[in-house]
């Protein structure tokens, strides 16, 4: 689906939304769709993973809208054995282009190279008719022993700033949003919503924060 609207309308129209569709809005209606305004015409936004390909799952996607039933679907995948196997944790997935993960990507240094990506991204994303890729992973890779680390790009935050920055210009200029991921400082895996990171304030400033904030 493509929305076109101008950057005027668009300010027009947050002055007409009341408080609490703003709320809804940003809420979300189950895990991959925000939810419709009918009143100001707005429409639902779809949203997948990922950080280096597109992943499409038809039953957590195309599947009940029903939020608990999503929930407990995603939380399904999250807590399988992935030994079992990619295919059996996500379920049916439409075909798409799996690139080169974001520590290998950022090994090429090269900025034209990643803005390329977020082009090849973009246009896998309007075929399946999704709006806002959740990605790029834009977290420092501090330890290769983190669960997450293949997305992330480097532990340096310039490198990673400007990755990232070219991946989501790829994307967003060819009409895609992006959603910078995952958590900073996420380190593990293991009880990653509930484990505390304790960092310095100078190094969550100019390392971990840093690549959150280039553009």
């Amino acid at each position: 689906m493509t929305w076109n609207i101008s950057d005027k309308e668009l300010t027009g129209l947050l002055t007409l939304m009341s408080v609490e569709e703003k709320v809804a809005m940003v809420s979300g209606h189950g895990l991959w769709r925000t939810v419709a305004n009918y009143r100001l015409n707005i429409p639902e936004l779809l949203m997948t993973d990922g950080t280096y390909g597109v992943r499409y799952s038809i039953d957590q996607i195309d599947g009940a809208h029903d939020a608990d039933n999503q929930l407990a679907s995603f939380l399904s995948v999250v807590n399988t054995d992935l030994s079992t196997g990619v295919d059996s944790a996500f379920g049916s997935t439409r075909p798409a282009t799996c690139f080169p993960n974001g520590s290998s990507l950022a090994c090429s240094w090269d900025l034209d190279l990643a803005y390329e990506l977020g082009e090849a991204l973009a246009a896998e994303c309007q075929a399946f008719g999704v709006n806002i890729l959740l990605g790029p992973g834009v977290n420092i890779r501090r330890t290769p022993l983190a669960g997450r680390s293949y997305e992330y790009y480097a532990e340096d935050p310039l490198l990673t700033g400007d990755i990232a920055a070219a991946v989501i210009n790829g994307l967003q200029h060819n009409g895609v949003g992006a959603s910078l991921k995952h958590f900073a400082c996420n380190n593990s895996e293991v009880q990653r919503t509930t484990m505390s990171s304790v960092v310095e304030e100078r190094a969550l400033r100019e390392i971990y924060l840093a690549g959150f904030e280039r553009r």
